[in-house]
């Protein structure tokens, strides 16, 4: 039987499930936990009994309550069949491996250190991405790095483009290109050790990490006025810290920083084509808004709007989640590098090591353009429903395809923050769970194949959660 949210089972069968004693010992060791959450807290989601699509079932407080789950920052692909189907082909070498171990024979590797080889699956993983790569003319000089997560992919794109900065000085000079621009207000890992502003330190009263200028970002509107107001803008920047910049970072679609906002299409591809004529390579970050969850027709959104960078991210749940992995395709420069004897030498012990993970990847990559069309379809449903909401002034509603979000806009941030923790009480209230977000707002990436219903569903419960904050607001 599936999960019915409102409903609950039998308390005999509840304390007799195996997953809800390990729960409860989960929830006990909660004070000694660093995670998401102030150290020691309490007060963190819960640990998750089961799923079903996005309805998940959690023990919190002591007490086993039932949501819909919208919003997990792109940590799920696909649930149900096509979940099941994706990891199949691990799950058998799994098996295999196991009984080849238990007979004390050889036996296919999990895992396997680069330095001592590489997994078989490599192979029918890079020959699958190679589909949707996302250039126009897609040389046979491009390279692939592969990464556990976001954070180290982007800075594995940073390393191999400033490394072909370096080649390219036909006289051997060193560069003066060695600033990285991200956007005055980015993320694109952990503020204390990865690229992104605000930067902070890597501890209290450390130096700040040096290297990254900050370009100026558009409003994100596509009037003519703001179109100009912004390449002014960056154009006044360029002309100052051009020649110092080896690369830019670009994210199509924000992610927490801006919940989910794209920028204007046109606006992207001419900053993208100006900093490439001043000779700065460009990063997509497309760790977020990748695998299509951009709802427009291909695996990047940079093949989509024709952006044309010189390095693209991918990551979240390439592999469906289980197991982790990511990676930075750049579209040309493997021949220079290796004549040059250059390496990327960001890497560590179990980068591109799983065969797990490339397996499940591949399958994904198999799968997930069947779902293009339907993240275009439920983009629209969103539009529907939560666009009432968006006035500008209480609220505003952002998105693309099955990546959405909302901001609260009131230019106190304490207000903000107020109706954060009010929406985070109502959303526990009405059975619903979007992605929190820092800056005032929430965000939303359900499974791709998430059903039309069951998204309706979590919708309208956002709409009431906001129309309470809204109430409370107003009453206080």
């Amino acid at each position: 039987m599936g999960l019915q949210l409102g409903t609950s089972r039998p308390s005999h069968a509840i304390e007799e499930d195996a997953c809800l004693m390990e729960a409860r010992r989960t929830e006990a060791v909660l004070p000694h936990l660093a995670g998401r959450g102030p150290v020691g807290s309490t007060l963190l989601a819960g640990a998750v009994l089961r799923k079903q699509g996005a309805r998940t079932e959690r023990l919190h407080g002591g007490k086993v309550e039932e949501t819909l789950v919208l919003g997990a920052a792109c940590s799920e692909v696909l649930s149900g069949p096509r979940l099941a189907k994706v990891l199949r082909p691990a799950v058998d070498l799994q098996t295999r491996t196991l009984e080849a171990l238990v007979a004390g024979q050889a036996s296919e590797p999990l895992s396997i250190h680069t330095s001592a080889g590489l997994p078989a699956p490599l192979g029918a993983f890079v020959d699958t991405l190679s589909v949707h790569l996302p250039w126009s003319d897609a040389e046979e000089d491009w390279f692939l790095n592969l990464q556990l997560e976001g954070a180290t992919a982007v800075w594995a794109g940073v390393e191999a483009l400033m490394r072909l900065q370096q080649i390219s000085n036909e006289d051997g000079a060193v560069t003066q290109r060695t600033y990285v621009a991200v956007g005055e207000r980015s993320y694109h890992g952990p503020k204390t050790n990865a690229l992104g502003q605000p930067a902070e330190p890597r501890w209290p009263g450390a130096p700040r990490t040096q290297g990254q200028v900050a370009y100026p970002l558009p409003t994100g509107g596509n009037s003519d006025s703001e179109h100009e107001d912004f390449l002014s803008r960056f154009d006044a920047f360029l002309d100052e810290h051009a020649e110092n910049i080896g690369v830019i970072l670009f994210e199509p679609q924000w992610g927490s920083s801006f919940a989910g906002r794209p920028w204007p299409k046109r606006t992207l591809q001419e900053a993208v084509q100006r900093s490439r004529a001043k000779g700065i390579l460009v990063l997509c970050d497309e760790i977020m808004c990748g695998l299509g969850r951009h709802g427009q027709g291909t695996l990047f959104l940079s093949k989509a709007w024709g952006l044309e960078p010189d390095a693209v991210t991918f990551g979240k749940s390439i592999a469906a989640g289980p197991f982790p992995m990511s990676g930075v395709v750049v579209r040309k420069g493997a021949a220079a590098l290796g004549a040059a004897g250059s390496k990327v030498v960001q890497c560590h012990t179990y980068a591109g090591s799983s065969a797990l993970a490339l397996l499940t990847a591949r399958e994904v990559l198999e799968e997930v353009p069947k779902w293009f069309e339907h993240a275009a379809r439920m983009g629209e449903v969103v539009a529907e429903i939560l666009s009432p909401c968006s006035d500008g002034k209480f609220f505003q509603v952002q998105g693309l395809g099955l990546m959405w979000g909302g901001l609260f806009v009131d230019p106190d941030a304490a207000q903000r923050q107020k109706a954060l923790a009010l929406l985070r009480d109502a959303c526990k209230q009405e059975g619903v769970w979007p992605y929190f977000v820092p800056a005032g707002g929430f965000m939303m990436t359900p499974p791709m194949d998430i059903e039309e219903s069951e998204f309706r569903d979590g919708l309208q419960r956002l709409v009431r959660c906001l129309s309470s904050v809204r109430a409370q607001l107003a009453a206080a």
